[in-house]
């Protein structure tokens, strides 16, 4: 490793004209695919691969021309003839919209009657006649159709009407929702509330669209702030920031090149990438001054800062990148565009500390003031007495922190996970606020979608399904639910005058030709294709947290096996469900990422002394990651989207902790006693350490005022985590190299001449 440290060097020192000219010749290679760069804020982002609900979801899309959901309720006088003729007009005008594929609301159904043999389909609203005894018509067909009854487009009390739109699947939902706005603002004079997944899309883009700038400029001012307190000086602040900036246009470019999008998760990535990648130059930058203060030349000065502190920079750096490529390893595309993101920036970040910072170096003159990083004095002293501490309570400070996991642990055994889009948006938001409207007026706003695969000319399998929605109806958390069924024992009653379905399937057959020589044959498209081989129930259902929706669709599962039973193959889909397999890929990636970069971390860790050594440094990320897990418990955080990344981007950050296991080995080389060799490494190393957790902290602090509640907490569990790490790793992680690392082996032997760190 000394050999390839001192290769680096040389090629900064000797060339650094030409790596200055290859960094800049690639920066604006990499940045030229920042315009290619797009917003991608679909649900459909976050899918996992190989989903079942996934692929079913795109089936029902396909077949019976589900799209993406609005649900609109609008409040007033419904059943007048201002609040009927409004609700005709508005239904109209919302049709129009483009990339509308359908809008059903009480205003557009129809009514069918007998014919002499045949079905008369008229509308239920006609504008121009809406007289005292048309509208008492339109409040009983309402209160008891098989098909358009259960409140589901008027509530019981005639106070609110809900309007249900289809987008298609291909249409941008931002402006047909910006449409839908401006309709329902000009055509309806009452308050009107929107929910749905489209809605959902929509405003997770305006939301990434405010926080990536914000958060990503609030993250920089706050590090430089630290650089600043730090080395007080502008070099200092400056040149770290400049190798962060290169990993953001490297790893930003890059996406832009390869065509991929910017996701809500992604919030994320620029943050860890500038807090990270600034630790980096912060450790070669503390050594360099620091040798310049106790007068060396520049030269030495750089070659030692890359030869000595560079070897932890370089193996901490790798190991960070290691673990957070780990999500690479996701089956939800949006987590394996983190980790590109992420991961390669900080990896740029890497390499531009350590060939470009020291080639710009070279290049500048030694400052004439040189801020020496062991000053002020009483921090040495303090850390000094701190080794001091530690030296005398080891035992008990390993006995403390294993209280401390068993402590956490405990929390940590009580979380709870939960995945729902909805989750991401506060209480109180506009988003939330429409939500809570629609399912306190109408039950629903999400959707459960069971596609019936079978002979749905059988009577046998209709009344079955028939007896499925009267069981999911029952059910406290549905709204309503409706299938080809209802349609078709609509037909029959009006053509026989008889409740029920068709006894034949000839009957069946023959029923539904009627319809479609008198009606538009999409009311029966939308549940059931043609040849009847498949057809769907819709279940409209609140918009639970998902451990709810567990329990929901447990009960759905438990009444189709019931009712349908064996009668025909059935698959669940819908933005519930698919939910519910989002929580289960991240539940895989969580403990799949997290177990792989432990031990990644580990195996590089082990490249700078010895698998000791890792294994003692590790203790420190452990502990955290315990504690971490611990708070979320206690506190009732969920396990959500973002918090579900948090162990491994903890084991990633965290892994700065190595600079001290590095300084206590080589310090131990030459030193009388192994609490003589953490004395001195904590003096020198443990200011660097605390400084790194200070700007890691600051850059992860600036989530917290992300709009988005996953964002938000993530934010303010990492900006604990980096604090736990930096407490952890001058006290504990001492302590464990004191009882466990008190005679190390050294792969190679250690030159006096390099025995001041910083």
């Amino acid at each position: 490793m000394t050999a390839l440290m001192d290769r680096i060097a040389d090629l900064a020192l000797k060339r650094g004209r030409l790596v200055i000219t290859v960094f800049a010749a690639l920066t604006l290679l990499a940045g030229a695919g920042l315009v290619r760069l797009r917003l991608d804020n679909s649900i459909t982002a976050m899918y996992p691969d190989n989903s079942t609900a996934a692929a079913l979801q795109t089936e029902a899309e396909n077949t019976f021309g589900s799209g993406k959901l609005l649900i609109a309720v609008v409040e007033g006088d419904i059943y007048s003839p201002k609040g009927l003729s409004d609700l005709h007009r508005l239904t109209a005008s919302l049709t129009a919209v483009d990339g509308m594929r359908r809008v059903t609301s009480a205003a557009n159904a129809s009514v069918m009657t007998d014919d002499d043999g045949l079905l008369r389909i008229d509308a239920l609203v006609d504008p121009q006649h809406l007289g005292p005894e048309d509208i008492a018509r339109i409040r009983s067909f309402l209160a008891t159709s098989d098909l358009y009854g259960h409140d589901r487009f008027v509530n019981r009390a005639g106070t609110a009407a809900s309007i249900v739109m289809q987008i298609d699947p291909t249409a941008d939902a931002g402006p047909v929702l910006r449409s839908v706005d401006r309709v329902l603002a000009s055509d309806w004079t009452g308050p009107a509330h929107v929910a749905g997944n489209a809605l959902v899309e929509v405003e997770m883009g305006r939301t990434v669209r405010h926080d990536f700038p914000v958060l990503v400029s609030l993250a920089a001012v706050l590090i430089l702030a630290m650089l600043f307190l730090n080395f007080r000086s502008v070099q200092g602040t400056v040149l770290p920031m400049v190798t962060v900036v290169l990993g953001l246009i490297w790893s930003m470019g890059a996406m832009g090149w390869l065509g991929q999008g910017i996701t809500t998760l992604n919030i994320v990535g620029p943050v860890a990438i500038l807090a990270v990648g600034s630790s980096f130059s912060l450790h070669l930058l503390g050594r360099y001054y620091f040798d310049l203060a106790h007068g060396r030349g520049k030269t030495d000065a750089i070659r030692l800062a890359v030869r000595e502190t560079g070897l932890g920079v370089l193996i901490s750096g790798v190991a960070i990148t290691a673990a957070m490529c780990t999500l690479f390893l996701s089956s939800m595309p949006t987590v394996r565009v983190l980790a590109l993101f992420t991961g390669g920036g900080v990896f740029t970040s890497l390499v531009a500390s350590l060939l470009l910072l020291p080639a710009i170096l070279v290049l500048l003159p030694a400052p004439k003031h040189v801020p020496d990083p062991a000053s002020p004095k009483f921090m040495e002293r303090l850390l000094r007495r701190l080794g001091t501490f530690v030296s005398r309570r080891r035992r008990a400070i390993l006995i403390a922190a294993g209280l401390l996991a068993v402590l956490a642990a405990i929390g940590a055994a009580r979380i709870v996970p939960d995945t729902a889009v909805l989750s991401y948006f506060g209480k109180n938001s506009a988003v939330r606020q429409s939500y809570d409207v629609v399912e306190r007026t109408f039950g629903g706003s999400s959707q459960i979608e069971v596609l019936v695969t079978g002979d749905l000319n059988d009577p046998g399998l209709l009344g079955a399904m028939l007896a499925f929605e009267r069981g999911v109806d029952a059910l406290p958390a549905i709204g309503s639910s409706t299938s080809i069924a209802d349609v078709i024992q609509t037909i029959h009653g009006t053509l026989t005058g008889q409740s029920g379905l068709p006894r034949t399937r000839q009957g069946v057959a023959q029923e539904l030709l009627v319809y479609q020589m008198s009606g538009d044959v999409s009311d029966i498209t939308q549940f059931m294709t043609l040849d009847a081989s498949q057809g769907i129930v819709e279940i409209t259902t609140s918009a639970h947290s998902t451990a709810a929706l567990h329990q929901v669709f447990g009960e759905v599962q438990r009444i189709a096996a019931a009712t349908i039973g064996n009668r025909a193959e059935l698959g669940y889909t819908g933005l519930a469900l698919l939910q519910l397999a989002i929580e289960k890929a991240l539940l895989h990636d969580f403990i799949l990422s997290l177990t792989l970069a432990i031990a990644v971390v580990i195996v590089i860790d082990s490249l700078v002394r010895s698998v000791s050594a890792a294994l003692v440094t590790i203790l420190a990320l452990l502990l955290t990651i315990v504690l971490q897990y611990g708070v979320l418990g206690f506190l009732g955080i969920p396990l959500d989207l973002a918090t579900m990344l948090l162990g491994a981007l903890a084991v990633g950050v965290g892994d700065y902790a190595i600079h001290l296991t590095v300084r206590y080995l080589e310090e131990r080389r030459h030193s009388s006693t192994a609490e003589a060799a953490m004395e001195q490494a904590l003096a020198t190393s443990g200011r660097s350490i605390l400084f790194t957790a200070l700007t890691l902290g600051a850059g992860f602090a600036s989530m917290i005022t992300s709009s988005f509640i996953p964002i938000r907490t993530l934010g303010s569990l990492m900006t604990f985590t980096v604090a736990s790490i930096g407490i952890v790793s001058l006290t504990l992680l001492p302590a464990a190299c004191l009882v466990f690392l008190r005679d190390p082996r050294s792969p190679r032997p250690i030159h006096r001449e390099v025995s001041h760190r910083a």
